[in-house]
């Protein structure tokens, strides 16, 4: 691989927007684009916008596939959805929709019903009716099983396997904060469980031999020492790398329905998430959480050092908010147990960017 993946799909996502006409987001708000999910307007329902997200669970699979453990993913992939949705504040989940594909004997054993398990897990921890005080309740839609022997492949003969999900959700316009980070807001940092389902490609290459790995062809690119059943932390390697991806959206709904507040997914790209904003300023971070031991594993496997890490990987931190009531907010998230701090404060600036020690991150 002879350029890093970011880059690879980032050419991949800009060919994909020249390639959308304007009339098919027509009713896209402006606000909304290069967000976290869009958010759309429609005569249909008047008093809302219409929230959407797209995700996948990424390489995350392999690990799967290779412990033959498939109940967690499906949480990975309402997570990676649903966390995105919630970046508008009080947006009741309503629909999900998924899409597996897979190989022969990953269909003829039944383990999609595992999968499944996984996704309606996860939905369960999305149910925000309660809090929001509405009558829309999180609901699984229409999905689509494909099997597609010839198209994918994984270290298990005919046991590969690729998910992918898609939540629509409602925000009441009354609702919809048109908020953008001030100076003098604290950043508050909610803690991740782990790596979530970002990075996996860097992650497994750098840190794993490969032993699980038949294809000679991708066996050869892991230049890591250690195994996915090596002891580590009070667990394994590989039990650790598959904790599922946390859920925001109860604890994020909480906090919206009290303060006006602006929030991050820390996904993709790590601490660039927060250069998404279209607002100069320095998002200034002293007190980041300290990152869990897998990532600072990672990094002595990889060579990494601290800014790939923090561009990488989102280093202990799943979600950002940022608000001028610190205080109110951690409250909240304490009622929710949980584990968030106070990380840093958006300061004056003459450009969007995001500090921690001597690291400048800018752009996106």
């Amino acid at each position: 691989m002879s350029e890093d993946y970011q880059k690879r799909e980032s050419k991949a996502v800009d060919a994909i927007k020249k390639a959308i006409p304007k009339k098919l987001k027509q009713n896209m708000l402006a606000s909304s684009k290069g967000m976290f999910c869009e958010l759309y307007e429609t005569a249909a329902v008047p008093d809302y916008y219409v929230a959407t997200a797209c995700d996948g669970v990424g390489t995350k699979l392999i690990l799967a596939e290779a412990m033959d453990i498939y109940d967690t993913v499906g949480i990975d992939l309402v997570a990676m959805n649903a966390n995105d949705l919630v970046c508008f504040g009080k947006v009741a989940p309503f629909m999900f929709i998924n899409y597996i594909a897979v190989q022969e004997k990953f269909a003829s054993k039944g383990i999609t019903g595992d999968v499944l398990k996984g996704m309606v897990k996860g939905l369960e921890m999305c149910e925000a009716a309660d809090i929001l005080k509405n009558d829309i309740h999180v609901q699984l839609g229409k999905g689509e099983t494909a099997s597609v022997d010839e198209l994918i492949a994984g270290p298990k003969q005919g046991m590969a396997f690729d998910v992918a999900g898609s939540m629509i959700g409602f925000i009441a316009k009354k609702d919809f904060s048109k908020r953008v980070p001030q100076v003098g807001d604290k950043i508050i940092a909610l803690k991740s469980s782990g790596p979530h389902s970002n990075g996996y490609t860097d992650l497994r290459l750098k840190l794993l031999n490969g032993d699980f790995e038949t294809r000679p062809e991708w066996k050869k690119r892991y230049t890591g020492k250690h195994s996915l059943n090596d002891k580590f932390d009070g667990s394994t390697i590989g039990k650790l790398l598959l904790e599922p991806t946390k859920l925001y959206v109860r604890v994020i709904n909480a906090i919206a329905s009290k303060f006006d507040c602006v929030y991050a997914n820390n996904t993709g790209y790590g601490l660039k998430n927060l250069n998404r904003f279209d607002t100069k300023v320095s998002f200034e971070i002293t007190d980041p959480i300290e990152p869990q031991p897998i990532f600072k594993l990672v990094q002595e496997e990889a060579r990494f050092t601290d800014e790939q890490m923090y561009t990488k990987f989102n280093m202990g931190m799943g979600f950002f908010v940022i608000t001028s009531d610190p205080e109110g907010v951690l409250k909240v998230c304490k009622e929710y147990k949980q584990e968030a701090k106070i990380i840093g404060e958006v300061k004056k600036s003459d450009t969007t960017q995001v500090v921690l020690k001597d690291m400048v991150f800018k752009g996106y």
